[in-house]
């Protein structure tokens, strides 16, 4: 079905297509994106890569914001998506009774909106929601590593994520993980909802489903601000799944860092992780769980993905990535 140009021209509607040239040079025949949305094209020094930030404007995820976002990646090429740091989801409150809605974390900006109205009213907004769907071609990958998400106390947030795999030649890279909040301000975990959906289809076939709900049962109530769910997630304040298909070189590291952890008994209180496999071996799916993000960004591009991932992507790229 063809979408009429009122539908791509929603706001927060992204398009983007990269396709490989002469099997060297990757270009984007179409990169497309609606506020609040953007897409910034970054120099790629290595063969079939195209690189691309995916940020919104204001630095952040505002209450209400719906991101519905298309990638196309056609046969050879490789498309590297990162963020331009944490993807920071602000509160579900709006200061209303001006022009425009304001969100209550603006600072600024909230001390202009009230000043213009006298009837200026807290209310409750709507779930922040993001939705990805990627088709990845054969011989081609898909390397999405942004930032951590990071949740504002009294925010919700939701993202959704299909990857569609032609076939066994197709690779897929993914990053998913998110903090407990701005510790700096004193908020751990106090968000109100993180939901986190990811389906991986192979020939239209799905090999993995993997939904995480985080869900506050006290909100509302004005005794306790601790979360519901946060005693499960204590001590640690950063979790990431972190997937791979179909590339070899970084799944064999895993593995053997696997390998190694079982012969030497520990117990680990700083980070945990897991591995779990699935495609007969041809992907993992790995969780972890770290004391600070810091820790887990480091355990992730440096341990995991490290020489598999700067192959691809040449060790200029390899060091914007997770800055």
């Amino acid at each position: 079905m063809v979408k009429s140009f009122a539908q791509e021209s929603e706001p927060g509607k992204g398009v983007l297509v990269c396709q490989c040239r002469d099997n060297k040079r990757a270009q984007f025949s179409r990169i497309q994106a609606q506020y609040p949305l953007k897409f910034i094209p970054t120099r790629a020094h290595a063969n079939r890569v195209g690189a691309v930030y995916m940020l919104s404007y204001g630095g952040g995820i505002v209450s209400g914001d719906e991101f519905d976002i298309s990638l196309t990646i056609e046969s050879n090429a490789i498309l590297l998506l990162m963020t331009q740091g944490n993807t920071k989801i602000y509160k579900d409150y709006f200061v209303t009774g001006g022009k425009r809605l304001v969100p209550a974390t603006a600072g600024a900006e909230k001390t202009a909106a009230m000043a213009t109205t006298t009837t200026a009213t807290m209310t409750t907004g709507p779930s922040s929601i993001q939705h990805i769907v990627s088709n990845i071609a054969s011989n081609a990958s898909l390397l999405l590593i942004p930032d951590p998400v990071t949740s504002f106390k009294s925010s919700s947030f939701s993202s959704r994520q299909t990857f569609n795999l032609q076939d066994e030649t197709s690779q897929l890279v993914l990053l998913d993980w998110f903090t407990s909040g701005r510790l700096t301000r004193g908020e751990k975990w106090e968000f109100k909802h993180y939901s986190s959906k990811i389906d991986i289809r192979l020939k239209d076939k799905l090999v993995l489903r993997d939904h995480m709900v985080l869900d506050d049962a006290n909100k509302g109530n004005p005794v306790d601000h601790k979360a519901s769910y946060a005693d499960q997630l204590a001590p640690y304040t950063c979790f990431a799944t972190l997937i791979i298909v179909n590339l070899e070189k970084s799944i064999q590291v895993i593995e053997e860092m696997a390998e190694d952890r079982l012969m030497t008994v520990t117990k680990p209180h700083d980070m945990l992780w897991s591995v779990s496999h699935f495609m007969k071996g041809k992907a993992i799916l790995v969780r972890v769980a770290g004391m600070t993000t810091e820790q887990v960004r480091d355990f992730v591009k440096l341990q995991c993905l490290g020489d598999g991932l700067k192959e691809i992507v040449g060790d200029g790229m390899f060091t914007k990535i997770l800055m």
